[in-house]
């Protein structure tokens, strides 16, 4: 229980940000500095909407809120940490090549993700995440090997792992971004708060809510934001019970603005499966909405509008990835669209010269960083960059120009296909888009997401695939299913399809 709080709690789409927004405003039109103003959060999405709002209305700028931050950003900036001072994939591999374990990428995690745990494959990937979430959940390493009832994994090689991880941190001054949490806790010096803010509060472990606490007792207003049916993080760690028990001073937020009926209907038979959960009744929009149920993607209208395809495994994102791909439709993943931006930037930087077109040199320079300057299939003479340097950013060029003057060898007989040696495969899924009619240099239509990176957001149409996996259907926490399924079909504004997948495993909607 934290003293002096109150949990606002804010089913999908009820202005939970919204709110939060509104009184930070209250605060600084009351004349609160906004260094007194604290928001702590699982992401920074949520932050930077807050902090951008009122930079707006205040004419402040975001270096004035110090303390809105994730938590281990504010634990890094708290303890004076510097870049070099985070482990990265080279540490790892230090710590497990004298017992015997492999890491096998660097991982992209970073102060502003939610992500607990670097992902860095190989072998010593489960001995990592195990210390994590015992550190996280703080309990013993003993605990957690049992908890995690892995009988690939041995707890003498989990102990040597995390003994020769600590020896590596100490005797190098290095840190993991448990330790940001951790150290903060214990050496840092919390700000003194007139308002402190924790947001996606029901995504917090037990070490983030140590963190909570300490900073509470040093703030005078402490508003607790979050929806436990929305808890889906439970394996880094997560204790959802620590967020129904924050504050006994409850605000609801009733009223959904994106959700229309039907959702609401279907959403309302999922949360009623979850155990444990606060009781929430809140309102849809005034708009029937639909759910449709069919067994095959192809069956769903993509032609046209916005969609988001949520499946509950990064495995299943990849399915359904394949399937647009062969289909000849664009989507995106993570932000990341299906065909290279730089490499439709290029083609059609070629196309307008081929057609005669002047080009400014900023184009120019990226169309000669991407084509081969050596050998048989050189496009452009090497350090015909350089010659390009000549040009300001103003300067427009033709293709005759290129040739004669800055070292182009190839001329409009040439596709960019060829120029740019793009694969028959890349070519026959380009030629599959432009038969479909899409815009290759538009943002793509088609999201495709897990249930859990999708969490936060929305979209006008979404689909959600009912295939699970064995794992998930047959463990021991039956809620995690109901909640991220419940995250899955709540993101969606005006229809909503579920895909009848006939999987083994499979989440009865």
């Amino acid at each position: 229980m934290i003293q002096n709080s109150k949990l606002i709690l804010g089913p999908p789409g009820c202005g939970k940000t919204y709110r939060l927004i509104q009184e930070i405003e209250e605060a600084l039109q009351s004349g609160v500095h906004p260094s007194r103003i604290g928001v702590i959060s699982f992401t920074r999405k949520a932050i930077e909407e807050m902090i951008t709002r009122a930079c707006s209305q205040f004419n402040l700028e975001s270096k004035d809120f110090p303390f809105m931050r994730t938590s281990h950003s504010l634990g890094f900036h708290g303890l004076g940490l510097q870049p070099e001072d985070v482990m990265k994939l080279a540490d790892y591999k230090s710590i497990g090549e004298p017992i015997g374990l492999t890491f096998e990428k660097e991982d992209d995690v970073n102060l502003d993700d939610g992500m607990r745990t670097p992902n860095l494959g190989g072998t010593g990937q489960d001995y990592l995440q195990m210390d994590g979430r015992s550190r996280y959940r703080m309990v013993s390493l003993e605990d957690e090997f049992s908890a995690t009832n892995n009988f690939t994994l041995f707890y003498a090689k989990a102990v040597q792992f995390q003994e020769t991880l600590q020896e590596y941190k100490r005797t190098t001054g290095k840190v993991d971004f448990i330790d940001m949490i951790e150290r903060y806790i214990e050496l840092g010096e919390y700000p003194n708060l007139d308002y402190l803010f924790v947001d996606e509060a029901q995504d917090f472990t037990p070490l983030q809510w140590e963190m909570v606490k300490g900073m509470s007792e040093c703030a005078g207003k402490i508003i607790i934001a979050g929806d436990d049916d929305q808890a889906v993080h439970r394996w880094t760690g997560v204790n959802v019970d620590l967020f129904i028990q924050s504050s006994n001073n409850v605000e609801y937020l009733t009223q959904s603005y994106r959700i229309p009926r039907r959702v609401h209907e279907l959403a309302a038979s999922i949360a009623n499966r979850i155990d444990g959960r606060i009781e929430k009744k809140f309102d849809p929009r005034d708009e029937l909405g639909t759910v449709e149920y069919v067994y095959y993607i192809d069956q769903i209208p993509l032609n046209e509008g916005s969609w988001t395809i949520m499946t509950r495994t990064n495995r299943y994102v990849r399915d359904v990835a394949s399937f647009l791909r062969n289909s000849g439709f664009k989507y995106s993943i993570k932000g990341r669209p299906s065909i290279s931006e730089k490499l439709v930037e290029n083609m059609m930087t070629w196309d307008d010269l081929c057609q005669g077109k002047k080009i400014n040199t900023e184009r120019i320079k990226r169309l000669y960083a991407a084509v081969p300057k050596q050998g048989e299939d050189a496009v452009v003479k090497r350090g015909a960059s350089k010659l390009l340097e000549v040009l300001s950013a103003e300067d427009e060029v033709d293709m005759d120009t290129l040739l004669d003057e800055f070292g182009l060898l190839r001329d409009a007989s040439h596709a960019a296909y060829d120029i740019l040696k793009v694969s028959y495969k890349e070519r026959d899924y380009i030629e599959a888009i432009y038969r479909r009619g899409e815009d290759l240099t538009s943002k793509p239509r088609i999201k495709v997401s897990t249930f859990h990176a999708m969490k936060g957001g929305e979209d006008d149409n979404c689909v959600v695939l009912d295939k699970s996996t064995a794992a998930c259907v047959n463990s021991d926490h039956p809620d995690d299913e109901h909640r991220a399924f419940y995250v899955g079909v709540t993101r969606a504004r005006h229809n909503l399809y579920i895909v009848l997948t006939g999987n083994k495993y499979r989440y009865m909607l």
